[in-house]
């Protein structure tokens, strides 16, 4: 594969998710901007705790079983059906799960109304493994304009359902509602629009040659979902619901950009660079290319959102939420190395050992759970400081795994992303220390307004002056 054609897919399919992340992202936030100004902190903090099945539909939907075909490249319609079958499957009993636990986990929590709510999630979950496979179906032909398009259309039909429920009193039901209305139209929309039609097939032979690999992908996406919301169970469980609601509020905020540019990331590099998996060199060369490229942008996303959190909160949420900005703070610098982690696994799924990545996850879930229980006793803040402890640990995990399995060596790595932080690092701090010593009272909209601008323009100075290489990668491949 050409470095022309490449950059072109690789481009072509960042605008199609891009598209679809700020267009789910944002409504979102919109719902949580109107929530945090009309109800209580225990009611976000259990919306906190109902996000996880929206997640884990997400999960399920892109990174599902069905996305072993996205590394296969080559399959006939026996092994699509077979995995469209399996994947039903395996939603059904999933779902079942969730209505079977529902109950016992609203006991957990001592949340009576929870236990209605997971019921209702579980069918999301169910519906999205149905839309897995045809995902992956345009995914694996590096198509990423019609799964873009269905799943923002989806997003934007549910949104005015959700305002309206929201408006008559139904409280976080208009945000489960939503869910629900947005899985039915992608699904429906799926069936109408796939040229692959399922049918009534299912070979042995084809779950014998992807069902293995299938449920390590699954796994896996399952695993970082799960562990993405384990802070939240324990703060909910062991401190408050309304402790809950505000430590929502600061990890939403932190996670809204990153999760935009890390899924459009994951959904883009993991085809692109299994089409190089025969060729070690080049898939090694792109995965230091996407690596420098992707730094640029969330170092500064993540800085910026720490140093300015005051400000920024108090925009978004209002003036009573103060008590989010900490979290905020510690929460956008762990997620800073997100993409890193996600670069690296998609690396090891296209190109490594088949069991490595599977392994190499539950491992540093592992690290991170024993680090969670370690903290929650101390305080909610100190929840935050281990994620970020967490961060760096896997972080480091993943560039020796990738030494020694992918022959790139450590140092090679760290040039690639740490001269983009400590460049970011500096372009967010000088107009934070600007604004707070201006001679007039400024207020939070204009301190964000301002330190963003300053900061825009004075990071690329800074990256130009220091002739950064990633600059000069991405200069070229606009000029392509």
């Amino acid at each position: 594969m050409k470095r022309q054609a490449v950059i072109k897919e690789t481009l072509s399919g960042m605008r199609w998710m891009l598209l679809q992340k700020c267009t789910q992202q944002p409504v979102a936030l919109l719902y949580a901007m109107v929530l945090s100004r009309h109800v209580s902190a225990a009611e976000m903090g259990l919306l906190g705790l109902t996000a996880v099945f929206f997640t884990a539909a997400t999960s399920l939907q892109h990174a599902g079983i069905g996305s072993v075909l996205v590394r296969r490249q080559r399959y006939s319609n026996a092994d699509l059906n077979t995995m469209f079958w399996f994947n039903l499957g395996m939603g059904g009993l999933l779902a079942g799960g969730i209505v079977l636990a529902a109950p016992g986990v609203a006991a957990f929590f001592s949340l009576p109304e929870l236990e209605l709510l997971a019921q209702a999630a579980a069918l999301i979950v169910f519906l999205s493994c149905a839309a897995s496979v045809h995902i992956s179906f345009y995914t694996s032909r590096r198509q990423f304009r019609i799964p873009a398009l269905v799943c923002t259309g989806s997003t934007l039909a549910g949104l005015p359902v959700c305002l309206l429920l929201a408006q008559q009193g139904w409280g976080i039901w208009a945000y489960m509602v939503q869910g629900i209305v947005g899985a039915v139209l992608t699904l429906f929309v799926f069936f109408l629009l796939c040229p692959w039609k399922p049918a009534l097939h299912f070979s042995g032979e084809s779950l014998h040659k992807l069902g293995g690999m299938g449920c390590r992908l699954a796994s896996t996406g399952m695993l970082d979902t799960l562990y993405i919301h384990t802070r939240a169970f324990f703060i909910g469980k062991f401190y408050s619901a309304s402790g809950l609601g505000v430590y929502k509020n600061g990890a939403q905020l932190a996670a809204m950009l990153p999760t935009i540019l890390c899924y459009m990331l994951d959904q883009v590099t993991f085809p692109v660079l299994s089409t190089l998996r025969n060729t070690p060199g080049k898939m090694r060369t792109l995965y230091r290319r996407y690596m420098r490229a992707f730094t640029l942008g969330i170092a500064w996303v993540c800085i910026f959102t720490a140093v300015f959190a005051e400000s920024l909160v108090e925009v978004v949420y209002g003036p009573g939420w103060q008590e989010a900005v900490p979290y905020l703070q510690i929460l956008s610098l762990s997620y800073a190395t997100w993409h890193l982690q996600i670069l690296n696994l998609n690396l090891l799924k296209a190109g490594g050992p088949k069991k490595l990545f599977l392994r190499l996850e539950i491992a540093k879930k592992l690290v991170g759970t024993v680090i969670l229980v370690a903290m929650f006793p101390i305080s909610m803040l100190a929840i935050c400081y281990g994620a970020l402890a967490t961060s760096i640990i896997n972080l480091t995990i993943n560039t020796c795994v990738t030494a020694r399995v992918m022959h790139l060596p450590v140092r090679a790595q760290l040039r690639d992303f740490l001269p983009q932080f400590a460049l970011a690092g500096v372009a967010c701090l000088l107009p934070r220390v600007l604004v707070c010593y201006a001679p007039v009272p400024v207020s939070p909209c204009l301190h964000a307004g301002v330190g963003f601008c300053v900061s825009l323009i004075l990071y690329p100075l800074l990256l130009g002056l220091f002739r950064s290489r990633a600059l000069r990668e991405l200069r070229s491949i606009w000029g392509c």
